[in-house]
């Protein structure tokens, strides 16, 4: 018999970040499933209400409305944005099954739009004891992930489920052979993308002599200084700045690539009451370079030591930039054969594991 399934989805396509490229694949995989059917969709309006999405229209809804609507077995988050609505879900709907994704930097980060506790250990503990409390189960992205979780107190089952790649958008576009090598980058201008870190190593691989093209595509409040530093260093004609582009265009640029650049860091971030550090939890960009092949060269930081390795890519040392620029130079001077396509990560492969972690959960 069918189970039915209610998505609480904090953002959606078009826009092109992580959870929402996975809340539009979620809701095209389970949309008239044949055992977990999804009944529901909810996210937040611009004014932070609830709303449930139809086929052309949002409806606000009140928490209250939940039980008389619709009639969910599981429940499944993939934002922290309902935190300080989490119990009264939970009671509402006391026979649901409660499903929490995550890559752990929101739970980390603690934050909370209607509670007001100053202290930053306090609200990690808030958010800890609340999930504790209503969640049934936290889908995790990596060993690096469960092992901070639980530093903070997380006691809930952990489940990890690894991947998210657009295979076919991968596999439509092939390499390209040209001469000019190709670096390519897809992450938000943001610290802990460390872009400052990645344009000092172009600088230094052009003053050593290497003719590349630098593709970086999104966009962030640090995009105009990373701007003026590809100017400072006369990189203009080297650098292309391609702004937002959605899922599949990234996956062409990325496949394209002679190598997919991303030197993300541990980045030690202040908040109100104290402080966390923001990393990389998975990368979904770098899950979409090892399907396609395309080398990797990555910061030696976060999980991604968990999935990049020797034979698909390298792990710089992120603070030493003459002995990182040494590593890449020998790359491009030796370049790796390609590496075969591989289905790994694709998601097909984790929608096969959210149903099997749904039959366990029946």
């Amino acid at each position: 018999m069918a189970q039915n399934l209610l998505l609480f989805a904090d953002r959606l396509p078009p826009l092109p970040g992580g959870m929402e490229v996975h809340a539009g694949y979620f809701i095209e995989h389970f949309t008239n499933h044949p055992g977990f059917p999804l009944v529901g969709i909810i996210t937040k309006d611009t004014k932070g209400e609830n709303c449930l999405l139809g086929k052309t229209s949002a409806t606000t809804i009140k928490n209250e409305e939940l039980s008389r609507l619709l009639a969910p077995d599981f429940v499944f988050f993939n934002s922290g944005r309902w935190i300080e609505e989490l119990k009264q879900i939970r009671k509402l709907l006391p026979n649901a099954r409660f499903l929490y994704r995550t890559g752990g930097n929101e739970i980390l980060k603690a934050p909370l739009i209607n509670t007001y506790i100053p202290s930053h250990q306090h609200r990690q503990e808030y958010w800890a004891s609340t999930l504790n409390e209503t969640v049934d189960l936290i889908i995790t992205n990596s060993a690096y992930t469960e092992e901070r979780l639980q530093m903070i107190g997380i006691s809930c089952p952990l489940t990890r489920v690894v991947g998210g790649v657009n295979t076919a958008a991968l596999r439509t576009n092939p390499y390209s052979t040209r001469m000019t090598p190709i670096i390519f980058c897809a992450a938000r201008f943001v610290p802990y993308k460390n872009h400052h870190l990645l344009i000092s190593l172009i600088h230094q691989l052009i003053s050593r002599g290497h003719n590349l093209e630098v593709r970086l595509a999104g966009d962030g409040p640090l995009l105009p200084q990373i701007q003026e530093q590809v100017q400072h260093y006369n990189l203009g004609s080297i650098v292309k700045f391609l702004g937002v582009l959605d899922n599949e265009k990234t996956c062409r640029e990325i496949a394209q690539a002679t190598i997919y650049m991303q030197l993300s860091c541990d980045y030690p971030t202040e908040v109100e009451g104290g402080s966390y550090v923001h990393s990389e939890g998975m990368g979904r960009s770098i899950l979409e370079a090892l399907t396609a092949g395309t080398f990797v060269v990555a910061g030696k930081s976060g999980a991604l030591p968990e999935i990049v390795t020797k034979e698909r890519g390298l792990l710089v040392n992120l603070d030493n930039l003459e002995q990182s620029t040494e590593k890449v130079e020998d790359i491009l001077k030796n370049p790796p054969p390609r590496q075969p396509f591989i289905n790994t990560y694709c998601w097909t492969n984790v929608f096969k594991r959210y149903e099997k972690i749904l039959e366990e959960l029946s």
